[in-house]
């Protein structure tokens, strides 16, 4: 008998049209440590350029937004290499934000940020692999 249809393995990888980023794991045990992937979306709405200042900062007690930082004194900066897309590398998070198995994706919030450069971003609720 064959094994049971499950539609979510035969859908194709998500297109990079939406204004995203991705939160991955990237420790061997768990210490925090994430890389964080930028679509190419992203970074053409946001003109991103190759050691651009940038941070991602989680939510807070007041606010469940996480937030795209790309104001000066953000602490790190764009890398972006031949053949990949921009990332943010080495990113420390407090612990149960992201699930070390499963990435994050966050999608920016349309219209315009209520402070310059401090971009808000929610989880993704599409359907991701």
């Amino acid at each position: 008998m064959p094994p049971a249809y499950n539609p979510t393995e035969h859908l194709p990888p998500p297109i990079d049209l939406l204004p995203t980023l991705r939160v991955c794991y990237i420790g061997r045990e768990y210490d925090g440590q994430y890389r964080v992937y930028l679509s190419r979306a992203l970074a053409d709405k946001l003109g991103l350029k190759q050691r651009q200042p940038i941070d991602l900062i989680p939510p807070s007690g007041r606010s469940p937004y996480w937030h795209l930082d790309l104001r000066p004194q953000a602490k790190r900066r764009v890398a972006w290499y031949v053949g990949s897309r921009p990332r943010i590398a080495s990113m420390k998070l407090p612990r149960g934000l992201v699930k070390p198995q499963k990435p994050l994706v966050l999608e920016l919030l349309p219209g315009l940020p209520a402070y310059e450069g401090y971009y808000p971003m929610l989880p993704s609720y599409r359907l991701y692999p």
